[in-house]
Order: C-alpha cells, then structure tokens, then sequence
C-alpha cells in the first residue's frame, strides 16, 4: 500500500502539481453532496422505484482463467424483466449500490467475490459520496466520463484511500495514462474493436501493474485467443449471461433521512439523538439492520438494540448512506409502518410493566416482527437479512415459547388480532396490555401525523 502511495503522489504531483487525492483531502467537496440531493430531488432525473416493494440488481460473473469465478459485475434494473438500465447513470449508481449492500447484503449477494460497480462523475469527485469500505467492491471508471483533470484527481484521492480501480471498456489515450498508473483492473471490450485493437491496448498497458479483463467474450474462439493475448480475466455470454436478483424491501421515508444528514453534520450530534429519529421509521431501520449485515462480515458482534446497529455502521459511514437513501422516492405502505410502529411502542410498553426484558430490545423485537409481517415473511426469514442479532433477539423472532420475549411479543401480536386468550397468556394483565395498545397506538398516530407534515411542508413546490 505504501508503494501504492507513493505512486498516486507522483502521479498527482507531476500531472497537476498537488497532493490534493492524498487521504484527508475528501473533505474538500463539503456540502456538495448535500447539494446534489437537493438537485436531484428537484425532478432532474427521473425518481427511481422505492414504493417498498420489489428491488433488482443484476450480476454477472467475471471468471479467471482456469474458470473460476473471480468476481461479479453489478448492473441495475428497474424490473425483474428488464436486460438494460433504464435510469439516468447517477440514479442507476445509487440504485445499484442500495440495492447491493442495503438490501441484499455483500456476502449473500456477492458470496465472498469482489462486486464491480460502475461509477460517474459525481462519484469520483465527490458530489456524492461512495458509503461503503474499500475492501467491498471494485470501481469502474466508465468510458463516457471525460478524463479532466477532476476527474483524474478524485480517482487517484479514492486510489489513495485504498478503493480498487477498473477502467471500463478501456480505450487508450495519452489522458488516460495517469489512470493507468494506480488502475488494478483494465477491461477491454474485445467485441467492439478490431483485433489489432486489442492488440495495440495490451502492449499499452503492459508497462503498469494491472490486470486486464476481456469484455463482452461471445465464443470460445475469442476466450482462447483472449488467453493467448495475456488476458487474465474474462467476462461475457460465453462465460454467462447477467442473472437478475429479486428482493422485497420497505421504503424509507426522505425527509427523515435528511433530517439525519443535517443532524449528522453537526459534531455535537449524538448516537442516543440519532437513535430518537431512526425509531421512528420501521423501514429506515430495517435498511440500517441490512446495512450493518453488510458492515458485519467478519465480525463476532452481537446486535440487540437499534443503538447497537447504529454503532456497528458508524455514524460518519450512515451519513453516506443516508445521502444515497434520500434521492429515493418516498413511496412506503402508511398502514405498514403504523402497524409495526405500533407493535414495536407497544412491546415496550409492555416490558416496562412486566419487567421480564429490556424496552430497547422488545421494542427493536415488535418492530422486526412488524416488518417481516409488513413483507408478508415469517419474523424468523429475517435472520438470514440481520446481522448478527443476540440470542434474546433470536429466540423471540424464531419462535422459541420458553423464551420471555417471544412469549411478551406472542402477547402484543395476539392483541393486535385481536386474540384475547392469548393476550392474556403475556407477561402483564388484560387492562395493562390494553392501556400500553392504546397509548402505543396514540403515540403513533401523532408521530406519522407529524412526519406527514413535514413532509408536506418541506416538499418542492
């Protein structure tokens, strides 16, 4: 890494005379990220699906040359049908990114592979930010970005803070030789130039340390001759066609998450005030839990509380997200986020009356159980979205009867439908379990009457 370093050093000082992609210099974009949500959320792009429904991400995978799997390419899709973006390329980014890491999670999607990511120009020089650790995936500086001298130098600041490099259907150019010099990956479309095309971009690359990828591999005549050209990776039909991923998800409301940048800008912001705010959203902290499975890999820490999540991400890294999240559409179910905010409030309720377990995890348990009922899920297929949950958490979702607060949350769902008998199994009396139902109902009413507000209030005319 070192001499990694002290190549983006030269490289910057010899091309434009500064240091500037050095780590430390990403803080001179402040705000502009803020700035683009403000743009984008003024209608100058089309809004990206987020009606809490359905969300796809196609892979493909990038093989090596003995056949083994190295890799996946990410590609977006508006449908489980579409074979093409049908988003503007910041929308498609952003959306493919969430879909990745927020909702399918980087080890169930990506199973332990590099993910390759197509970046623009906002990205690469910081109007928006990247909200996920270097190691997580490889990024793709696509053929249509003009190599301006901002360009070059955002690409050699996130070289310089340890983010690996892929330049996307590579075409030689003396602009493109300071890339060169920090690049890992090198993909070539082999379908779209001649062969001595090809040919005269291998000898170009060849004096840098990269490795080079055959795109667009149709036949095996092709994969061979690649092989025989030095190629060390390959992607294509011949290997396989892009496979589109499905998931169901919720929809986080916009202005919560802007109202958690601008908290999360101020240093004397709190995990216990961010806390406050997440709460109040079942579908912001379902994407916090899947964000902080993402963050988890590798860990043996244990989440028990939204407060444990919001630890295990960082606060610094949730803003990145939560800029992301804010240029979705704000689309969710009202009746699913009443019903899961209400068994969530009412949960802990409950355990503050009957003292049998800790309010913060009956209420993070109420509000998982009203989520996966929200998805149309068993409570127990979230697990394997989570990271890793405490015991206590486990057993109430999986359905343990011996356990406190399985019984406590079997009481809460049963009221909500109206069970009775079995309502009264739980840890407190009838008239408790209806007193905590109604002030939690209460509560919720008035908080999604307050968040409708300022929606309407703060939304561009």
């Amino acid at each position: 890494m070192n001499a990694r370093l002290s190549v983006i050093r030269r490289v910057a000082r010899k091309e434009y005379g500064c240091l500037n992609c050095c780590p430390g210099a990403a803080d001179t974009k402040h705000g502009t990220a803020e700035s683009a949500v403000t743009e984008q959320l003024d209608g100058r792009r089309s809004p990206a699906p987020g009606n809490g429904a359905i969300v796809h991400v196609a892979r493909q995978a990038i093989n090596d040359a003995n056949g083994h799997l190295y890799g996946y390419e990410l590609l977006f899709r508006g449908t489980a049908g579409a074979t093409r973006a049908d988003l503007d390329t910041d929308g498609a980014t952003t959306q493919t990114i969430l879909a990745a890491f927020a909702e399918f999670g980087a080890a169930e999607l990506l199973g332990g592979k590099p993910g390759f990511i197509n970046l623009t120009r906002k990205f690469l020089v910081g109007d928006l930010p990247l909200p996920f650790s270097p190691d997580a995936a490889v990024l793709e500086i696509v053929e249509t970005i003009d190599l301006d001298p901002e360009v070059v130098l955002g690409a050699l600041r996130l070289a310089a803070e340890g983010y690996r490099l892929a330049l996307d259907d590579f075409t030689w150019t003396p602009e493109s030789e300071p890339l060169l010099a920090v690049a890992d990956i090198v993909k070539i479309d082999v379908l779209a130039m001649t062969w001595d095309e090809v040919l005269f971009t291998v000898e170009k690359c060849r004096p840098h340390p990269v490795r080079l990828l055959a795109e667009k591999v149709e036949t095996q005549e092709v994969y061979e001759r690649c092989i025989a050209a030095g190629f060390e990776l390959f992607q294509g039909y011949y290997l396989g066609r892009p496979e589109t991923m499905s998931i169901e998800t919720l929809s986080p409301g916009q202005q919560l998450a802007l109202h958690l940048i601008g908290r999360l800008g101020d240093p004397d912001a709190t995990t216990e005030e961010i806390e406050r705010a997440v709460r109040l959203d079942p579908a912001m902290v379902y994407r916090l839990l899947r964000i902080a499975n993402s963050a988890s890999t590798g860990s043996s820490r244990q989440v028990a509380s939204i407060r444990d999540a919001l630890v295990m991400v960082g606060l610094s890294r949730l803003r990145a997200w939560l800029i992301l999240l804010s240029l979705n559409s704000d689309g969710r179910s009202e009746s699913q986020m009443v019903g899961a905010l209400t068994r969530a409030r009412t949960c802990e309720r409950v355990a503050e009356l009957g003292r049998v377990v800790t309010p913060d995890t009956a209420f993070t348990a109420g509000l998982l159980d009203g989520i996966a009922e929200g998805l149309g899920l068993p409570a127990s297929a979230l697990l394997d979205r989570m990271p890793t949950l405490t015991p206590e958490l486990s057993a109430a979702l999986t359905g343990d009867p011996s356990h406190p607060l399985r019984r406590l949350l079997t009481a809460v769902r049963a009221y909500q439908h109206e069970d009775l008998e079995e309502a009264g199994r739980g840890p407190v009396p009838l008239p408790a379990m209806a007193e905590a139902y109604l002030q939690a109902l209460a509560w919720t009413t008035e908080t999604t009457r307050a968040t409708a507000r300022s929606n309407r209030s703060t939304r561009p005319a």
